[in-house]
């Protein structure tokens, strides 16, 4: 989420009706990508937004992942609502299991600061359907939902907190847990088209499946144009729980 080129230009782009808006009115490129927490901005009504992390490898001990292609399509069903599919192209799992992952279908709706405002929220609820090739996906229906909030701080610094609750199959036997997520980002433009962010992120099971993790990410965005963005990092493991350290590079594009 590239809350920086938002909050700085004080989240004032003119507002749009239902329905095929003008490019000279569209709202400022805002991502889910690249940290944990999502953007509460959904893309312009009738406009499609790519968001592709192109690599990611991730290294927990003497194990090792990565994934390449994992594809956020998006689409603006109106002035305060997109539609997102989530699918990761390829995957290498641990063991050596590869293939595509499993797909995920959300809806982000925008409940107030689209449009202006110093503050945005959003909720964005979400299923993933078990697509994912043998020892890639879980197998299982999975899904969730989730509340993003950001808000503009202090000498250009902007801020995103968010809230999950997932329901998630078990890796023990039959069934599902609750796992939930919190996650805290600020972002900051270096110059007029370069940008940091660095975040915090829990994530907490329940019952047989209790784990604690904690990720400290940070990373740079690239503004190439007002509508195409790169983007690269890493995302650290700061518990046993957690993957010790994931890389990543990925761009978005919205058109």
């Amino acid at each position: 989420m590239d809350l920086t080129s938002l909050f700085l230009a004080g989240v004032t782009a003119s507002g749009i009706s239902v329905g095929l808006a003008q490019e000279k009115s569209l709202r400022p490129l805002s991502t889910d990508r690249p940290d944990t927490t999502e953007s509460p901005f959904t893309v312009d009504a009738g406009h499609f937004q790519f968001e592709l992390e192109m690599a990611a490898y991730t290294r927990n001990g003497s194990e090792d992942s990565f994934t390449l292609g994992e594809l956020n399509a998006k689409f603006g069903l109106n002035a305060c609502t997109d539609i997102q599919f989530v699918v990761p192209i390829y995957e290498h799992a641990v063991g050596g299991s590869e293939g595509l992952g499993d797909v995920q279908v959300r809806v982000k709706y925008n409940i107030f600061g689209n449009n202006g405002g110093d503050t945005a929220l959003a909720i964005m609820p979400f299923v993933q359907i078990p697509t994912g090739a043998d020892g890639v996906g879980s197998e299982e229906f999975e899904g969730g939902i989730i509340f993003p909030y950001g808000f503009e701080g202090p000498w250009g610094w902007g801020f995103g907190v968010q809230a999950e609750i997932d329901l998630v199959s078990n890796e023990v036997g039959n069934g599902h847990h609750f796992s939930f997520l919190t996650s805290a980002t600020a972002a900051h433009d270096l110059t007029e088209s370069l940008g940091c962010f660095f975040e915090l992120v829990g994530i907490f099971g329940e019952g047989r499946e209790a784990t604690t993790e904690y990720y400290f990410n940070t990373g740079l965005t690239w503004g190439m144009t007002e509508t195409v963005q790169l983007d690269g990092g890493i995302r650290a493991g700061l518990t046993d729980d957690s993957d010790d350290l994931t890389p990543f590079i990925g761009a978005s594009v919205k058109f």
